[in-house]
């Protein structure tokens, strides 16, 4: 989650507010067409690292160098996968799967302030879930976004402050989508 959450809440008066969340893979599109040979991606923007496998169409690459620019050197065919020449505005996704995803309202630093936040797959759940509790997530595959709903509770009272440290801690097994892309499925 590289987009921050971000909201104003009351204090004095109390405040409480849902937002829904999403959690996707990095993902930009070539900014130029590559051919079967070519090693060099030019994207859209700059999301990836060296060593990061990326899917484009079918095909698996490893970033070999640029990672954190918009021009990346790649190694063509991974995991089995074809290279083929691929159209200037193709998705480009990091290529992970994930199975067991969690999420949980974590306070970064200071006075622990987790409880005021809910979490829950839908808006309408969010009642009966218990604050500052973990919310299982389930799988997603690379091209496939997830959401959850969470809600900020701030009792009233609450002494006026930045509270920018609540954040959510998502855990979950990482696997790579070759097997996918192998029997076709996408």
């Amino acid at each position: 989650m590289t987009a921050p959450d971000t909201d104003v809440f009351d204090g004095v008066a109390g405040d409480e507010k849902d937002c829904q969340i999403y959690v996707a893979n990095e993902q930009t599109a070539l900014e130029s067409p590559i051919g079967v040979s070519g090693t060099t991606l030019s994207l859209v923007g700059s999301r990836f690292t060296n060593g990061d496998i990326l899917i484009v169409d079918a095909e698996l690459m490893q970033v070999m160098s640029g990672g954190g620019t918009a021009v990346l050197t790649v190694q063509r065919g991974n995991g089995g996968t074809a290279a083929a020449a691929h159209t200037a505005g193709t998705k480009i996704y990091s290529a992970c799967n994930y199975t067991d995803l969690s999420v949980q309202p974590i306070d970064a630093e200071g006075t622990d302030e987790s409880s005021w936040c809910t979490v829950a797959l839908t808006q309408q759940e969010l009642d009966a879930c218990t604050p500052g509790e973990a919310l299982l997530l389930g799988s997603k595959t690379y091209i496939q976004p997830l959401s959850f709903w969470r809600r900020i509770t701030v009792p009233a009272g609450t002494p006026m402050h930045n509270k920018s440290d609540l954040k959510f801690r998502i855990t979950g097994t990482e696997s790579l989508a070759s097997e996918e892309i192998q029997i076709g499925i996408s």
